[in-house]
């Protein structure tokens, strides 16, 4: 029996399998980018959303495989896109939970910190905008 016609093992077939969503979350995110510079936002949403759906699985694979520092990446990842896709409540969500982690290093605390706080602000002044634009 030659090597090609072996079957693959599970941790292959696993591996294979987080490869092809790693390239489908890239794919997505360059979707993205590109439905959103051609002013089509709503395209572009659903598909930051997708990718943000993608790497919450990715994260939730490596925690269960104990790599915590590849799965807060991808949570922080996560977090990115769903701001992306307009989504600032997941977002937020997602960035305090990662900030209670102990498990989190400082360099990614800070720049969850930093960004839940920026998105913390723009939710509020959104949120003012809409109340001043529909009392009137």
């Amino acid at each position: 029996m030659n090597q090609s016609s072996q079957p693959r093992s599970d941790a292959a077939v696993l591996a294979a399998s987080i490869a092809a969503e790693e390239v489908r979350k890239s794919n997505l995110i360059l979707e993205a980018q590109l439905l959103r510079e051609q002013a089509h936002t709503d395209e572009a949403a659903a598909k930051f959303a997708e990718a943000a759906r993608i790497e919450e699985g990715l994260a939730l694979h490596y925690g269960a495989q104990e790599q915590l520092e590849k799965a807060n990446l991808h949570r922080y990842s996560a977090l990115s896109l769903w701001a992306q896709a307009g989504n600032f409540y997941q977002a937020i969500a997602l960035g305090d939970e990662l900030l209670a982690s102990a498990n989190l290093i400082e360099r990614l605390r800070q720049r969850v910190q930093s960004y839940v706080q920026t998105l913390r602000l723009r939710r509020a002044r959104w949120q003012e905008e809409l109340e001043i634009e529909f009392a009137a």
